[in-house]
């Protein structure tokens, strides 16, 4: 008999700390296979991790049933997990696996396959591991359950559906000495959705299981279009489609932590998949639709959106306390949804977008002489102290936002040099996710720089980076770099924004290396593809959060701002020899052009 479920939450903190801004992987089998003794999967599969211990709970703790903290404890799904059964006494985590004493009460662990374990709505299907559906070509599905498990006893791993039914189930004994990963043939299909990986000790069974997942059947389509594809799938996963607001982090409710700009990106992403018949153009018209009306309604200041929402006691998003109303987390939102309705022909959006963009009162966010603030603080008045004045596309974007407002006679500044704060990348290459018109070889009109050279410049420091201070490293063999802005290393060590300028950084952002050669890279974009691919860095469930350069290590969290970015860095590579349907859009949108005539004149 199969015992319930037994479900342990913890509650969020009212607020999350500003430290935690912006935010899976399974590391190549052959890397594991070396580092674990494990044998490694197919050539024509990848191995996905549900979790693994080692990243969940890293070092030795000495309470015996770890506390779940679900800001920084998730699986590489982007979900929770908790501990089950009466024998949880039993339990204790130690570097970087969670073991069973040999006496007390059965025990074990569940793990949810598709959001929260209490969303029982969501569902994982897995035929389609990315999540996009389609056709069976271009799904990847489940050929295989997984467990790094090791001790003496037995073992049981469980598939069940939100009721807790168990839908398919596997028992292994396990013998002293042995390391192994125990594999166990699959068949989707006759399986269907679930909703939990649950693996069950038995009473009298002492044993360690150090990582759980999935063996997954890659579609024959090109390295390119894998990309986008599982950068897309992560974006979604993020993303709430009754709210029309995307979570900062997947592995959160929604309402608690969500961001806007990500809320922009994933229309316009979205948008672009529906137009190349990924996705159901009407599906995704009702989300975009959704979104536009959340931030219609959404708490302003001077017209400029939130940065992060909560929702408040009527479930309406505000301002999340200890973040700001954002300038140019407003520009990328507003043209992100402007183009998402160009791009599926949506007037409504496209019509809502331009009233909000009129709205915007440059006068209240401006100085005197023309600099535009980052925005206003979290009482809707207080202008920040920062200004955008340094040189690179968050500024650009502030300064066409600017400039779209009807009537106004723009004010704005940016520095010319064409170097971009501490060479972090994405400040380089944002632009270019929303306008082409940054590929031209002459110098803009404002700051007198020709920014393809800038922009390649910074993508040539990045590539030599890790072999300047790294040059042994599996990351330099392997050809892996990117230095950005994101999560600094393992779960729960906080935002950080390192770019070339900064010496000796041993985390790369893999991001930063999909939007540097997709957007100025040229031909080297193949090329770089395939190498991350080989490195084991392009999985189902999506690129991780970072890499660190012995490639043994990653921090595998689900954030939308950085899947936003890879997702349409990924289409634009995809795109590049043509027929791209957000350039097209953004090259015919008459309100899109009056932004960008700041730089270039049509």
């Amino acid at each position: 008999m199969v015992a319930p479920l037994q479900f342990i939450h913890s509650a969020f903190a009212s607020s999350i700390p500003r430290s935690t801004r912006r935010g899976g992987m399974g590391i190549r089998l052959a890397v594991w296979g070396v580092a674990l003794g494990l044998a490694t999967a197919a050539a024509d599969t990848v191995w996905q991790p549900v979790t693994n211990y080692s990243i969940s709970f890293p070092g030795d703790r000495p309470d015996a049933a770890p506390a779940i903290n679900p800001f920084d404890n998730f699986t590489h799904f982007g979900t929770d997990f908790g501990w089950m059964g009466p024998g949880q006494a039993r339990l204790e985590s130690r570097a970087g696996a969670i073991r069973t004493k040999a006496d007390g009460e059965w025990t074990g662990a569940w793990h949810s396959l598709a959001g929260l374990a209490t969303e029982g709505q969501r569902l994982f299907d897995p035929t389609d591991v990315t999540g996009l559906g389609g056709p069976p070509e271009v799904r990847a599905g489940v050929v295989a359950v997984t467990v790094d498990a090791r001790g003496q006893g037995v073992l049981r791993v469980e598939l069940a559906d939100p009721g807790k039914r168990v839908k398919w189930t596997r028992t292994m004994s396990l013998e002293p000495g042995e390391r192994t990963r125990h594999r166990f043939e699959f068949s989707p299909a006759e399986v269907g959705p679930v909703k939990f990986f649950n693996w069950v000790a038995e009473p009298g069974s002492a044993v360690e299981v150090s990582a759980i997942g999935f063996d997954v059947q890659k579609p024959a389509i090109s390295d390119e279009e894998w990309l986008l594809r599982v950068s897309l799938g992560k974006l979604r996963r993020c993303h709430d489609p009754e709210d029309g607001l995307t979570r900062d982090r997947a592995h959160l409710p929604a309402g608690v932590f969500d961001s806007v700009s990500s809320s922009g990106l994933h229309a316009l992403a979205s948008a672009a998949a529906a137009a190349e018949g990924w996705l159901d153009r009407d599906m995704v018209a009702g989300e975009i639709r959704r979104t536009t009306r959340a931030l219609l309604g959404i708490q302003k200041a001077a017209g400029f959106l939130p940065h992060f929402t909560r929702n408040d006691a009527n479930g309406l998003p505000v301002v999340h306390p200890g973040t700001e109303f954002s300038t140019v987390d407003t520009a990328i939102t507003l043209i992100s949804l402007r183009l998402a309705g160009d791009v599926l022909g949506l007037d409504d959006v496209q019509d809502a977008i331009a009233a909000m963009i009129s709205d915007l009162d440059f006068d209240l966010a401006c100085s005197g002489d023309g600099w535009i603030s980052h925005g206003f603080a979290t009482d809707g008045t207080t202008p920040l102290s920062g200004q955008w004045r340094d040189w690179g596309g968050e500024t650009a974007l502030v300064l066409m936002l600017e400039a779209m407002v009807a009537g106004r006679e723009p004010k704005g500044h940016m520095n010319p040099g064409g170097q971009v704060f501490r060479g972090v990348q994405f400040i380089s290459e944002i632009q270019s996710l929303l306008y082409p018109d940054f590929d031209r070889q002459a110098p803009d009109l404002l700051a007198g720089t020709v920014w393809p050279a800038a922009r390649r410049d910074l993508l040539d420091r990045q590539t030599r980076y890790v072999d300047k201070y790294w040059p042994d490293s599996p990351a330099a063999r392997a050809g892996i770099f990117g230095l950005s802005s994101g999560e600094g290393g393992m779960p729960g060590q906080g935002y950080q924004a390192y770019g070339v300028d900064t010496p000796a950084i041993r985390w790369l952002h893999p991001h930063a290396m999909v939007m540097g050669l997709a957007l100025s890279g040229g031909s080297r974009y193949s090329e770089g593809v395939h190498r991350m691919i080989e490195a084991g860095l392009v999985v189902p469930q999506g690129l991780p959060e970072n890499i660190e350069i012995g490639l043994s290590q990653h921090n595998p969290m689900q954030g939308s701002l950085n899947a936003g970015f890879e997702a349409l860095a990924a289409y634009h590579g995809l795109r590049r020899a043509g027929n791209d349907v957000i350039d097209v859009a953004s090259r015919h949108d008459p309100l899109l052009r009056a932004g960008v005539r700041r730089f270039y004149a049509d």
